[in-house]
């Protein structure tokens, strides 16, 4: 009979193997929040804040790009009170929740979110639409 165990070798090898690849993913996000912050330069006044705030309250996040909004007239129930917005020309049209925030604290006076929860409710993700000075948005993806 074979024995389908790996042996001791086999498996430091594997085990380097994923070390090796979670290192280069974490340098390239790394090196993408990077660029992205340079790109943002002049865009967001307090932009080493914003950043220091989604790493400090996002276990995970990553920059997708520059969007464009508009107000909806749609309400999420429950939120009547919030102004809720949508992506322009997004083939996804999520309702996104628009919410003031401590520009001291955040880097930013408001952003809009759409957010889920997972499956034993006390971890969330969705993203984050972070306002520029050009009136254009900054989405991120989030988790925590």
């Amino acid at each position: 009979m074979e024995n389908n165990l790996i042996d001791d070798e086999e498996y430091k090898q594997m085990m380097d193997s994923y070390a090796e690849a979670e290192q280069q993913e974490y340098i390239k996000e790394v090196n993408l929040k990077s660029e992205w912050e340079n790109k943002l330069q002049g865009l967001i006044p307090k932009l080493e804040i914003l950043f220091e705030w989604l790493n400090e309250n996002h276990d995970c996040w990553m920059p997708i790009g520059i969007v464009e909004i508009y107000d909806a007239d749609e309400k999420r129930s429950g939120y009547s009170t919030y102004q809720h917005v949508r992506i322009k020309n997004d083939k996804d049209k999520l309702l996104y929740m628009k919410q003031d925030e401590d520009e001291e604290e955040v880097g930013v006076n408001h952003f809009c979110v759409w957010q889920t929860t997972g499956y034993i409710e006390d971890d969330y993700s969705g993203f984050l639409l972070l306002p520029l000075s050009d009136g254009k948005y900054f989405k991120v993806s989030y988790s925590c």
